[in-house]
């Protein structure tokens, strides 16, 4: 029964995740030729967070018994890197304090612990709503809105998303190198991330954030089990105003 009850509310987030995203891609679509747009590319340093062992149930002819999963992390042993994705990213405004954005990252990242590591190859589409937290007042007596002030200004904002991630993955065991399992497929995703834009002028801004990534899926790390694996996109990026 609680097999069922895990499954049924996965399939609840797919769903929601689905219809969240088509609609934030025709609004998108819809709107790019009434408001600000702005194009940019952005480098993302991969991490795969750690959410620590999982029992798993299992069984043999005679008895019933639980093991641990074990969880991997990134940049933890010599089979791991500082992991680079590279992306491109759309900001259409909505208003002066709200935005929708789609993005696009592509990279490799890996993690161990104890006896093994992985390996996996990400492409992670993200659809996002994002809110800048400064109020108006604050921006009229500290920083000065866009349509009055032209230089150098900063901006913390808030954001949230739904995406889809790709993923190639392989699972080794340290000692020998191993391959030992193997996954492959596409899942959901949300994103949460509190970071903030570096306004340059009118036509350069850069911003900064970390992404945390919820994928509704735990084959992310190259070993199927029931559950989600959650990881983190740190981003830096620059945009045009078109």
């Amino acid at each position: 029964m609680l097999k069922k009850n895990k499954s049924k509310i996965m399939q609840i987030f797919q769903l929601r995740n689905l219809i969240l995203f088509s609609v934030c891609f025709f609004f998108l679509s819809a709107q790019a030729q009434k408001r600000a747009l702005s194009l940019g590319f952005g480098i993302s340093h991969l991490y795969d967070l750690n959410e620590g062992p999982m029992l798993l149930k299992s069984k043999s002819i005679t008895t019933r018994y639980s093991v641990a999963d074990i969880d991997l992390k990134g940049l933890n042993g010599r089979n791991t890197q500082f992991d680079l994705g590279y992306g491109v990213t759309a900001e259409l405004s909505i208003n002066k304090n709200q935005s929708l954005l789609v993005s696009y990252t592509n990279g490799t990242m890996t993690a161990q612990q104890d006896n093994q590591y992985s390996s996996t190859k990400l492409n992670l589409v993200n659809a996002s709503f994002r809110q800048y937290l400064m109020p108006k007042k604050m921006q009229r007596q500290y920083l000065k809105p866009a349509k009055d002030y032209d230089g150098f200004y900063v901006r913390p904002f808030a954001e949230v998303g739904v995406g889809l991630t790709n993923y190639n993955a392989g699972r080794y065991f340290v000692k020998d190198q191993g391959l030992f399992s193997k996954t492959s497929g596409n899942t959901f995703s949300n994103t949460f991330s509190l970071g903030c834009l570096l306004h340059i002028n009118s036509k350069i801004n850069f911003t900064a954030a970390p992404n945390f990534i919820i994928n509704y899926s735990d084959a992310v790390d190259g070993y199927k089990n029931k559950g989600v694996d959650i990881m983190m996109s740190s981003t830096i990026g620059i945009l045009f105003s078109l």
